[in-house]
């Protein structure tokens, strides 16, 4: 397949929470007409690379992106050599998959989002379970550990819980808190400490984000008793391409691989889902940053049903602009 044309479309969506998310659009097309998009939008403060870096990149690579005949079977090797920035690759990667191995209509299981002040969380709860979630992950990082204890005690019961305290926590202050549930409370425990060096004190079970691969080596990893599951952000660590050594690893270890969000636009969720979906993962994918988007760019194509998403094999063919989008 030879890309006929690549464009670029700057976007930018405001969040419940007040603050703006912002990216591209990356819009390219083959021989025959067909239209394929990808997102690429970095998350500040906490990807490596910024929007700019990028543009820029892009804009370096785009005679050689279009000079390339891509090829299923030498897909990932093309892509590799470019050596794109972690959320270009995803972006670029997510334009020519659709093009060069679509899919067809899938849904896929995904877990709640719960952050914000007490009462919010619980009333976004009482909502979800209506919904039909059984898995959701909840932020207790900015909250008190009464507060965490209640809200904990409270959702125990109605969800398989993924507790994520962000490593906001020192090591001491952790295990005692989490000394009062027994092991079973929770699916698992992300980040607990704030040094990565301790987890293996950790008792629960656990899963590691940010501590892979900045702290800690897939190797140091197979030390840790408990660990249960590894948490992946495609647009942070570099789409499908980056997750195959870490899928051929989890998969040996006998751990969840994990996919989630970065507050993306409806559109780079779905590509993440469908990362998913090509890996054939089945834990359900931490997505549920969808309710807290305040604008969509898909018109048709991605559904969110109860606690599973719907997506269209022939994802958003026409991303809508937002009002205030730079043209």
């Amino acid at each position: 397949m030879k890309i006929q044309s690549l464009a670029v479309q700057p976007y930018e969506i405001s969040l419940k929470k007040g603050s703006v998310r912002t990216g591209i659009f990356i819009h390219i097309t083959d021989e025959k007409g067909n239209a394929g998009w990808g997102e690429v939008s970095p998350l500040p403060n906490w990807s490596q690379e910024t929007l700019e870096e990028c543009l820029t990149q892009l804009d370096q690579t785009k005679s050689a992106i279009l000079e390339t005949d891509w090829l299923t079977r030498t897909f990932l090797n093309d892509l590799m050599n470019f050596k794109f920035l972690p959320a270009l690759s995803f972006g670029i990667e997510s334009a020519i998959l659709s093009l060069l191995v679509p899919l067809k209509d899938y849904n896929l299981p995904t877990s709640a989002l719960f952050m914000g002040s007490p009462q919010e969380i619980l009333a976004q709860a009482a909502l979800k379970e209506q919904e039909g979630f059984v898995s959701a992950k909840l932020k207790i990082s900015n909250h008190s550990f009464q507060e965490a204890a209640g809200l904990i005690n409270q959702l125990k019961d109605r969800f398989h819980l993924r507790i994520d305290v962000n490593r906001a926590w020192s090591t001491a202050d952790s295990l005692e808190f989490f000394a009062q549930f027994p092991l079973d409370t929770f699916d698992y425990v992300e980040e607990p400490f704030q040094d990565p060096a301790d987890l293996a004190l950790f008792p629960h079970p656990l899963a590691v984000d940010e501590s892979y691969p900045r702290g800690l080596s897939l190797k140091q990893l197979e030390s840790l008793p408990t660990l249960k599951a590894i948490i992946y952000k495609p647009t942070i660590q570099g789409g499908l391409l980056g997750s195959l050594p870490v899928h051929k690893w989890a998969s040996l270890q006998g751990i969840s691989l994990v996919l989630s969000s970065s507050f993306e636009s409806d559109l780079g969720l779905a590509y993440v889902a469908s990362i998913a979906h090509r890996l054939g993962l089945l834990a359900p994918i931490g997505i549920g940053t969808y309710p807290y988007l305040n604008d969509y760019v898909c018109e048709e194509g991605v559904r969110f049903v109860g606690s599973r998403v719907h997506i269209r094999g022939e994802l958003c063919p026409h991303p809508r602009i937002i009002p205030g989008v730079v043209a």
